[in-house]
C-alpha cells in the first residue's frame, strides 16, 4: 500500500499556546485511522491542517506524494469531509441530496450515476431514496450525511463523529459502510468518542493528547500495551498488606491475575475466606476489562 498522507515534524500554536507539537505519522491507502484523544487534544486542528483549511507553523505535509501547501487546489479535490453537524437539504429527497452534492463537487452526469448507485447501496439507503431528508430519523440522516461525502472524486474521507445520535441499526450500517469503503481502496480518517467503534472497525489508532501523538498502532497492540484487566475488592475496614497475589492499596485489594468469569468468582471466594479478611466487610467489587476504553483511560492518566 502506498503512503497517501505523510506528516513530518508538524507544529501549530495559537496565541503562544502550543496545539500541535512535532507531529509525525503516515497513512496508507485503504487504511481506517481512528483519531482519538480528549477534548482539546488538537484533533480538530490536525484535521483542519490535513484538509488544507489551516496552515501549520512548521513541518511538512505530503498528500499523495505532493506538498500540501503548494498544491492545495489540486489535492483538496480528492479530500472529502463529513463534519459532525448535519449538512443536508431538508426539503429534498435522499436521491436529490446525493445527486446535487455530486454536481456541487464537480462530478459528470456519468460519474454521478455511478457514484449514486454505489453509495446508496453502501449506506443502505435504497428503501428511503425518495423520502425527504426532513422526514428521516436521526440515524437515517446520519447515514445520508456520511453518504454525501462519497459523492465526490475523494480518495480520503474524513468522518467526524458519524454515528452521533444514530440508532443501533444505523450505527451498524455506517460501520459496515466504512469497512467496505476501505476495502475499495479509500482512506478513512475517523473520529469518535464511542471506542467500541474503533474495535469494530479494526482501525489503526493515533492517540493525540495535549498536541502530542502519545501512541499509535493497531487496536490489538494498543490494548495489549495499555489495557491490563484487573479485579478490585473494596472493604470498609483497613486491610492487611501482605496477602499473596494481591496488591493492597488505599481501601482496596487489587489482583491482575484474571481469567474467565468462573475463575474470577473463585478468586474472590478464595481471598475472602482467608483468615485475615474473614472479619472484613466487602463493600464493592470492580472488574476492569482488557479493552480500548481501559487503554484510553490508562493513557489519559499518564503525563505527556
Amino acid at each position: 500500500m502506498s503512503v497517501v498522507i505523510d506528516f513530518k515534524h508538524v507544529s501549530k500554536q495559537f496565541n503562544k499556546r502550543k496545539v500541535l507539537i512535532d507531529v509525525n505519522f503516515q497513512v496508507k491507502t485503504g487504511e481506517i485511522i481512528g483519531l482519538l484523544g480528549p477534548n482539546g487534544a488538537g484533533k480538530s486542528t490536525l484535521i483542519k491542517i490535513m484538509t488544507g483549511l489551516l496552515n501549520p507553523d512548521g513541518g511538512q505535509i505530503m498528500i499523495f506524494g505532493k506538498q500540501l501547501n503548494k498544491n492545495k487546489q489540486k489535492i483538496r479535490k480528492y479530500l472529502s469531509i463529513a463534519p459532525q453537524s448535519l449538512a443536508v437539504y431538508p426539503q429534498l429527497s435522499v436521491k436529490q441530496n446525493l445527486k446535487i452534492f455530486g454536481e456541487i463537487n464537480g462530478l459528470s452526469k456519468k460519474e454521478i450515476k455511478e457514484k449514486y448507485s454505489t453509495v446508496i447501496q453502501t449506506f443502505g439507503l435504497q428503501a428511503i431514496a425518495n423520502q425527504k431528508a426532513n422526514n428521516l430519523s436521526g440515524g437515517q440522516k446520519r447515514r445520508l450525511h456520511s453518504a454525501i461525502a462519497l459523492m465526490s472524486p475523494a480518495k480520503i474521507i474524513f468522518l467526524d463523529e458519524p454515528t452521533v445520535g444514530a440508532d443501533v441499526d444505523s450505527r451498524d450500517s455506517i460501520i459496515r459502510a466504512v469497512k467496505n469503503l476501505a476495502k475499495q481502496g479509500l482512506t478513512i480518517i475517523y473520529t469518535t468518542h464511542y471506542l467500541q467503534e474503533m474495535e469494530d472497525l479494526d482501525a489503526r489508532i493515533i492517540f493525540l493528547n495535549n498536541g502530542v501523538i502519545q501512541t499509535s498502532g493497531s487496536v490489538k497492540n494498543i490494548i495489549d500495551k495499555y489495557a491490563h484487566p484487573f479485579l478490585k475488592l473494596y472493604f470498609k475496614e483497613k486491610i492487611p498488606e501482605d496477602i499473596p497475589g494481591w496488591q493492597s492499596e488505599d481501601g482496596y485489594l487489587k489482583s491482575t491475575n484474571l481469567g474467565s468469569s468462573d475463575s474470577n468468582a473463585k478468586l474472590v471466594q478464595t481471598v475472602l475466606n482467608k483468615p485475615e479478611l474473614k472479619e472484613k466487610t466487602l463493600t464493592d467489587i470492580e472488574i476492569g476489562k482488557a479493552d480500548l476504553e481501559t487503554a484510553y483511560r490508562t493513557l489519559l492518566r499518564r503525563n505527556i
